[in-house]
């Protein structure tokens, strides 16, 4: 009867997080302290009528974050002279900053206009074109960035990402791996590449190899605590897996993915009363979360609370009644109450609904109803 409670629990995990607009460096741009512009702005002139100057006066401005000074110095330097490609450039990557993707693209197509041979604003205008769905766009502009630089290991992170999101797994899976040949440590496609080998690959060992590599790269990104907690799990080793949710939720206490992974994995170590409270917050939550309900109503069936248990799953049963997953999971708290009748018409309700495990459950359980 493990093994059915195993292939139940299973259910649990779901995906897909996109963060379309991850730069590889957003580190303030460093100065030359020893050329003449940055000079004068050191001696406080700011009145010298050069594009250098005020390049060099916005750079600094971008690094304290003033993007409204910074954008008007932008423009003084324009009138200054038109054809300079680097105002254009960094007049992108502050509208980018603050989120005007539109303007953001018009100023790096001007840049590539007047030089085409950068990888970083191919790169860049991608990934503004991807804030505003321009996907195919976004697509050929990060292919032209890898052209002009096949190091660039955030090109292939956004053009994996646009691959995963279009479902095409093994293109998004390749540029995964050639972004982190052109940088190992890359934390962010470390866990996007995780999440494939954990959802789509079913490779939990390596999926958790990413996810470790996360945390030791960055010890504050709580998401792969979660992953971690969920890929073992999957690998059925749940109390690695309670470990990894429990410093999760610390962190996040009232996310309802790791309190419902936490309490399926407190459930397959029979450790009922832990399982209770792990749903019992996620109801708190969410009322009619229907997962939380069917795994508690099997949780505390096995706790000897048939008619708590009978209660939850009749519950869930009302929200959704083509939850297959219920049906099994009343059967098994019908079975524990010796309704053995009952248990097995909701096996054959769940059949109906094509539960795979439902048929094996009804030869093994239910040859005495079907005679």
């Amino acid at each position: 009867m493990k093994n059915v409670f195993k292939i139940i629990f299973t259910l649990l995990l779901s995906m897909f997080f996109i963060n379309m607009n991850a730069q590889d460096d957003d580190a303030p741009i460093k100065k030359d302290t020893v050329d003449a512009p940055t000079a004068l702005i050191i001696s406080g002139n700011n009145k010298c009528d050069s594009a250098a100057v005020h390049l060099k006066r916005n750079e600094k401005k971008i690094a304290d974050k003033l993007f409204s000074d910074a954008m008007k110095d932008y423009k003084k330097s324009l009138k200054l002279n038109k054809t300079t490609y680097p105002v254009y450039y960094r007049m992108g990557l502050l509208q980018t900053k603050t989120e005007d993707y539109k303007e953001a693209i018009i100023n790096f197509t001007i840049a590539l206009k007047l030089d085409s041979s950068h990888n970083e604003v191919f790169r860049d205008r991608g990934i503004a074109e991807v804030a505003v769905q321009k996907f195919t766009e976004a697509k050929n502009d990060f292919s032209r960035a890898i052209s002009l630089d096949v190091t660039d290991a955030v090109a292939y992170y956004q053009r994996g990402m646009l691959a995963e999101h279009g479902r095409d797994i093994q293109p998004s899976f390749d540029d995964y791996e050639a972004a982190l040949d052109a940088k190992p440590n890359y934390a962010d496609v470390l866990f996007r590449r995780g999440m494939l080998l954990n959802n789509i690959k079913k490779d939990y060992v390596l999926a958790l190899a990413d996810f470790s590599k996360v945390t030791e790269i960055d010890p504050n990104y709580k998401e792969a605590y979660l992953w971690k907690g969920k890929a073992y799990f999957n690998g059925e080793d749940y109390k690695s897996a309670e470990r990894e949710l429990t410093h999760y939720l610390q962190i996040d206490s009232s996310n309802i993915e790791a309190l419902v992974t936490r309490g399926a994995s407190r459930l397959n170590s029979n450790d009922y009363s832990n399982s209770i409270r792990d749903f019992d917050d996620v109801i708190k939550l969410d009322p009619k979360n229907i997962v939380a309900l069917t795994n508690r109503g099997l949780a505390k069936g096995l706790a000897k609370n048939i008619a708590g248990g009978l209660e939850d799953l009749d519950l869930a049963i009302k929200i959704k009644f083509d939850y297959s997953p219920a049906y099994i999971n009343r059967a098994l708290v019908k079975y524990m109450s010796k309704d053995r009748k009952g248990g097995c018409k909701d096996l054959k309700k769940a059949d109906g609904l094509n539960n795979a495990k439902a048929y094996e459950l009804i030869q093994k359980y239910c040859k005495e109803e079907q005679q």
